[in-house]
């Protein structure tokens, strides 16, 4: 059974995600919540993680130490597709598509480690439910990657990311 949001349809003038709905476990269901609670001709703006980018690669250092799951769920990473977007939204709105980039800066990668660790849902949860070995093991392998993008002022990875802008039909 579909679980609605709690909003009448056609409530909003705009649905706005920021890397959020991208992590819904049930894509198709989510997809379909943004169009029904979003009003004719009123806006759709999304930022989703490239499949190739830097986040991406990021969330393949974590993947080892993630328990298996089963069925394994769609990876959140198809909503920086536009192809994928299109046939998520099925016609709800008329998209246009731009690709950015934004720069996550730390002193270190040890300092990625720390905001990472203990304020990012995903990273943070991960942490807390390994055991001291296994979390040792990632926090060194989360700031070996994080240390590959060395500047003078710090780290610097360039994140990837499709910036979706949409006018429901």
């Amino acid at each position: 059974m579909l679980k609605k949001l709690p909003f009448a349809d056609a409530e909003f003038d705009a649905v706005i995600s920021t890397c959020g709905v991208m992590f819904a476990s049930r894509p198709e269901a989510a997809a379909a919540e943004v169009a029904r609670v979003t009003r004719k001709g009123g806006r759709v703006a999304l930022t989703t993680w490239l499949p190739d980018s830097n986040l991406f690669e990021m969330f393949q250092v974590m993947k080892p130490y993630m328990p298996p799951r089963n069925p394994v769920p769609p990876s959140p990473f198809e909503w920086g597709k536009s192809e994928r977007v299109r046939e998520l939204l099925k016609g709800s709105f008329d998209l246009r598509f731009e690709r950015g980039t934004s720069f996550y800066r730390e002193p270190s990668g040890e300092a990625a480690w720390n905001t990472f660790s203990m304020s990012y849902g995903p990273t943070k949860a991960l942490a807390s439910n390994l055991d001291e070995a296994r979390r040792a093991d990632l926090r060194r392998d989360f700031i070996a990657f994080h240390d590959g993008f060395p500047t003078e002022l710090g780290i610097c990875v360039p994140r990837e990311y499709l910036l979706t802008i949409g006018v429901r039909r």
